[in-house]
């Protein structure tokens, strides 16, 4: 089973092409990326690549001003 609702997700962070950090267990995509945006050393971020954290399989790439869904499938 690919998602259970609980630590569903990884994701890693970039600004440019420059990776700033990786999360690997994550149940909500959107409340991350505002502690990303709240954080001191992250606020810069440009773009999140989320993956399904079971199976590794890529599910989008969400930029810092748009759209972020909490649970992508």
């Amino acid at each position: 089973m690919e998602f259970k609702n609980h630590n569903d997700y990884s994701f890693s962070v970039f600004k440019g092409n420059e990776f700033l950090y990786k999360k690997d267990y994550s149940t909500n995509i959107y409340k991350d990326c505002l502690w990303l945006s709240a954080s001191v050393k992250f606020k810069d971020w440009e773009y999140v690549n989320v993956y399904a954290r079971r199976t590794g399989r890529f599910l989008g790439r969400y930029y810092k001003q748009s759209f972020i869904p909490q649970k992508p499938r």
